[in-house]
């Protein structure tokens, strides 16, 4: 490549041209007086912004180089008060493995377990933490590396599943346990299940997490329930082979009871639900509410909350 500012006899002789219009080697890092230069550029700027930290950028423009020599530059002021001649500068740990050179296995430990303590922790976040606390200095890329290749999973990063925070509580356990005895006893083709979501989630909640680097699952995110909705979808399903799998239907605004017994209805229509199923649903006030229960009477349906519901009838 080449730049207005330059000729191209730069190219010819094995050179290149950065964005800042700087000459350099590929595969070569600048020399000491290049490094002096940065670092007094730096030093001016910090003393006229009164300490605070320059723009890297603004320096990379005046003295011609990409930004992470500049940072470089920095990192070496911040660690030794000056830079280093080439004779100085400390070699590498000689480790085997991915990244090499970078992480050993007590790193692997302490990366390990600030994954534990936040999995959705950002790159900059393990390059900050592994700094204070063990002294190593590490990119962004190299830990992203090492967490694809040196766990006995790859550790991605992926949307996470959701998990309001009372589903969980004892009481809730214990009537899902309650839930699992009864409908185990039932036929199975007699029963349909159902649920809403809203399509508006991902844009409400777009953080990715992690996935665990020692099993490679992907942890949940606790959150509230309270999103705010757009379109909303409500599904059924059920192995009855006398009607499709699933039935859904997409309507604006949130879901409420009408809506709700407006999608059973067409379900209904359509010929997936047959009097004498049994759906089974959460909990949620628009499934046990007074909309809905002209369900049992007007089409034989017998509702099924999760976690509230009687036994009787249910066998029959």
């Amino acid at each position: 490549m080449s730049s207005g500012n330059l000729p191209d006899i730069t190219t010819q002789y094995g050179f290149n041209i950065n964005a800042n219009h700087g000459v350099y080697l590929y595969g070569r890092s600048y020399g000491y007086e290049k490094k002096v230069e940065v670092a007094a550029a730096l030093i001016t700027a910090q003393n006229e912004m009164g300490g605070g930290r320059p723009n890297i950028l603004i320096i990379g423009q005046q003295c011609k180089v990409g930004w992470h020599f500049v940072n470089k530059i920095e990192k070496e002021l911040a660690e030794y008060g000056r830079v280093l001649n080439p004779n100085e500068i400390p070699s590498q740990r000689v480790i085997t493995g991915p990244v090499s050179k970078m992480l050993d296995e007590f790193d692997a430990f302490i990366i390990l377990h600030l994954y534990l303590d936040d999995p959705s922790r950002s790159l900059s976040s393990y390059v900050r933490w592994l700094r204070r606390l063990v002294g190593t200095e590490v990119s962004e890329s190299t830990l992203s590396r090492f967490f694809k290749e040196a766990f006995p999973y790859s550790a991605t990063l992926h949307r996470p599943n959701l998990v309001p925070y009372d589903k969980f509580r004892p009481e809730n356990c214990m009537k899902a346990i309650d839930y699992l005895h009864v409908i185990a006893r039932i036929d199975p083709l007699r029963i349909k299940f159902g649920d809403e979501k809203s399509l508006k989630g991902r844009e409400v909640f777009n953080r990715k997490v992690r996935r665990n680097p020692m099993n490679g699952m992907g942890p949940p995110l606790y959150t509230t329930s309270d999103f705010t909705n757009t379109y909303s979808l409500t599904g059924f399903c059920g192995i009855d082979i006398k009607s499709t799998p699933v039935f859904c239907g997409i309507h604006d605004d949130i879901n409420d009871a009408i809506e709700f017994s407006k999608t059973v209805e067409l379900a209904m229509s359509s010929g997936f639900f047959h009097a004498g199923d049994i759906m089974v649903l959460d909990n949620a006030q628009i499934h046990v509410g007074g909309e809905t229960q002209f369900l049992r009477i007007g089409y034989g349906l017998t509702l099924v909350s999760l976690l509230y519901f009687c036994h009787h009838d249910l066998l029959s």
